[in-house]
């Protein structure tokens, strides 16, 4: 246990601290300029203006990052049960999948696998989804030490 979790040292640092702290990063990009945000989910922006719909969609997915950094911190820190801790980590692993399948259905192949396009809004999307993801996947099998067990 470490960091006042239930998680080993790595995953605590991770999943308490990290990602809910790029998590709340995420909710200011879309709810500072959600036309920039919007259009930055592709490798080339678009002058073109953003519809209003997918303004809103930009402040209600910024409203998820925040709920997403909260329960995040309910799972990983505040929470001192082990199993509740490895479920939080098995869904969550599960939406980094298909968060992850939502920019590969709308990129295209092509797109998805030309990594030297990628904005900084795609790493995030795309290469930090799938780190957190093989991240929480070491984490349940115990590569990092076992979810629950005392320093």
């Amino acid at each position: 246990m470490a960091l006042g979790t239930v998680l080993p040292f790595w995953p605590a640092l991770l999943f308490t601290y990290i990602e809910p702290i790029s998590l709340i990063l995420g909710w200011h990009a879309a709810f500072d300029n959600p036309s920039t945000f919007v259009s930055k989910q592709l490798p080339t922006s678009s002058t073109l203006a953003v519809p209003d719909a997918a303004v809103i969609l930009s402040y209600t997915l910024g409203n998820i990052f925040l709920i997403l950094a909260a329960v995040a911190v309910l799972c990983t820190a505040i929470t001192r049960n082990a199993r509740v801790a490895k479920y939080y980590l098995f869904i969550i692993a599960l939406g980094d999948l298909g968060h992850i399948y939502a920019s590969y259905r709308v990129m295209g192949k092509e797109t998805f696998l030309n990594f030297n396009e990628y904005n900084d809004m795609m790493w995030g999307n795309i290469g930090f989804s799938a780190f957190l993801h093989v991240n929480r996947g070491a984490t349940l099998v115990g590569l990092f030490g076992r979810v629950g067990a005392k320093a």
